[in-house]
């Protein structure tokens, strides 16, 4: 039983650090005397070398030598194909070396795949960007790479009182204060007043739920959980907007151009729109930083609430060590 047990834990720790096999390289080639090709492998890779001869009768070698002259796999005389898993004994640079000789035209097609041993060496730069004859000595470093994003949804939801005019003696603006959070690729938003939001809402969530039961969601990088999400993340569906009924003015604008707007002097904004119940839009622009919906009530005689959605699609870099070689020059 202890025996079991333990072939059982074994061998689930050989599946969770188990790699796929990586390609390197694929290539086909003319051969007319000696080929070399170089590579950076680490250690405890294990390299799948395929060769294969399409024209030809035959290649007198096939080697791979750690640089500079240490063997580490030889054939002779191969005259059909080849496959062979060799294991990589040091990080370092290796040549593939493809000898010929005798007379006729031959081809030949080499491919190369390595599944590293551990995490720590599961990505490597297998590329020798450098004269490795004229600078022989070498290094290993590690940077950090990109190797994936993270796509996430950030809900942003608020409501103002935007007072009226009262004849000339009430404040008739407000403004509604929201920050993008980092790494905001694009948002959505809807801005609608009074019982217009809770309506909106209402249709938006049955026009969501005929696009799902379609499959309008199948592509979207994550699944969204309401209309407004699934319109920033980029699915085609068409939300309520509406200009009947109580209505609002806005426009988007920075820290500097609310206080002018509040003050009721000249601003710039990104956008602006006027006497809408519901609107909703789709923003590449702005994408990061502190934005304010500044707001202006035209009714003489009531208060309105506006309501403000804001679904933000954030897309995070994913970023893992990357083991590489460089020269090492006088």
């Amino acid at each position: 039983m202890r025996f079991l047990l333990l072939a059982l834990v074994l061998l689930v720790r050989c599946m969770a650090t188990a790699q796929n096999p990586v390609f390197v390289a694929d290539q086909t080639l003319k051969l007319m005397g000696e080929h070399e090709y170089f590579f950076a492998f680490a250690e405890g890779d294990r390299v799948d070398l395929h060769v294969e001869l399409l024209m030809g009768r035959e290649l007198k070698v096939v080697e791979l030598v750690q640089f500079p002259d240490f063997p580490v796999f030889r054939t002779y005389e191969l005259d059909t194909l080849m496959d062979k898993s060799i294991q990589i004994p040091k990080t370092g640079v290796y040549v593939l070396r493809i000898k010929e000789t005798g007379m006729g035209k031959k081809v030949c097609r080499f491919t190369l795949h390595r599944t590293p041993s551990t995490e720590a060496t599961a990505r490597i730069d297998t590329r020798v960007t450098w004269d490795i004859k004229a600078y022989p000595m070498y290094q290993s470093r590690v940077k950090k790479v990109q190797t994936d994003v993270k796509t996430e949804l950030v809900s942003i939801s608020g409501k103002v009182t935007v007072g009226a005019g009262k004849l000339g003696l009430g404040k008739s603006v407000n403004s509604y204060q929201f920050t993008l959070p980092p790494n905001t690729v694009r948002w959505a938003y809807r801005l609608a007043v009074g019982q217009q939001a809770m309506e909106a809402r209402k249709k938006d969530a049955e026009a969501f739920s005929n696009a799902l039961k379609k499959g309008g969601a199948r592509a979207l990088s994550i699944q969204p959980e309401s209309a407004l999400a699934a319109l920033a993340l980029g699915m085609a569906i068409n939300l309520s907007t509406s200009t009947a009924g109580e209505d609002v003015q806005y426009a988007l604008v920075n820290a500097v151009n609310q206080q002018l707007f509040l003050a009721g002097e000249e601003y710039k904004a990104e956008l602006w729109q006027g006497g809408i119940s519901v609107d909703v839009q789709k923003r590449y622009a702005p994408l990061a930083g502190t934005w304010f919906f500044a707001m202006k009530n035209d009714n003489w005689l009531d208060d309105i609430d506006v309501t403000i959605d804001i679904e933000a699609v954030t897309e995070t870099p994913i970023y893992q060590e990357e083991i590489y070689l460089e020269p090492i020059r006088p």
